[in-house]
């Protein structure tokens, strides 16, 4: 019982977490969530945060970390973007076209784009004259024809079943991304816990 506080990437929040929360409430009807969204890092002790879900290689080493799974990734554009700029058949071809990249919020840098390939993974830093911190302002850019997109299959996937998004570089897939519960002290309590535990079968199902 009491408030949770947790903060969350905006697209997960809106397209996983939000709508299954009456299942969480049948389960916990004592627990208030107070959710903030946000696709910046934020401090957990400084906001009073109960737990973070963060996405992506862990920074934050002074926090425990609970693994709730992975999420699948993967390259995108517009049909008239591509039709503007033309295809892609090899990673080497991402140097003669335009990215909507997405900033590091902690070292405010680009970050690179990752790619599996037989010999291994690479990295990549696309040219782009685009970089962008807000996952829904980053979906209209791609929309909008102004570069390639690299993210959440669940997120873009509506896009893509419409039409408005096509899948580019299958040959060269994205690798899973991690998604994880971060907390401030070792000890678990019990609202986090609970939270944690919904969180992990919500991600089975999906």
């Amino acid at each position: 019982s009491g408030q949770l506080r947790v903060d969350m990437p905006i697209s997960f929040a809106a397209l996983r977490v939000v709508p299954n929360l009456p299942d969480f409430y049948r389960m916990h009807p004592n627990i208030e969530i107070i959710l903030s969204c946000s696709d910046r890092r934020r401090n957990m002790l400084r906001e009073g945060l109960d737990c973070v879900l963060r996405m992506g290689e862990l920074e934050d080493g002074d926090y425990i970390s609970r693994p709730l799974g992975n999420i699948d990734m993967l390259t995108c554009a517009s049909p008239g973007y591509l039709a503007a700029h033309g295809r892609l058949d090899t990673l080497d071809d991402l140097q003669h076209h335009q990215a909507v990249n997405w900033v590091n919020s902690s070292s405010r840098q680009s970050m690179p784009w990752i790619f599996k390939t037989e010999t291994g993974t690479a990295e990549i830093h696309p040219p782009g004259k685009l970089v962008m911190d807000n996952s829904e302002a980053y979906i209209v850019a791609g929309l909008a024809g102004l570069g390639l997109l690299q993210g959440m299959r669940f997120f873009l996937q509506p896009y893509l079943d419409s039409g408005r998004l096509v899948e580019v570089l299958p040959n060269y897939p994205v690798p899973h991304r991690k998604l994880s519960l971060l907390y401030p002290h070792r000890h678990l309590s019990r609202k986090v816990r609970a939270f944690a535990e919904w969180l992990e079968a919500l991600l089975r199902k999906s």
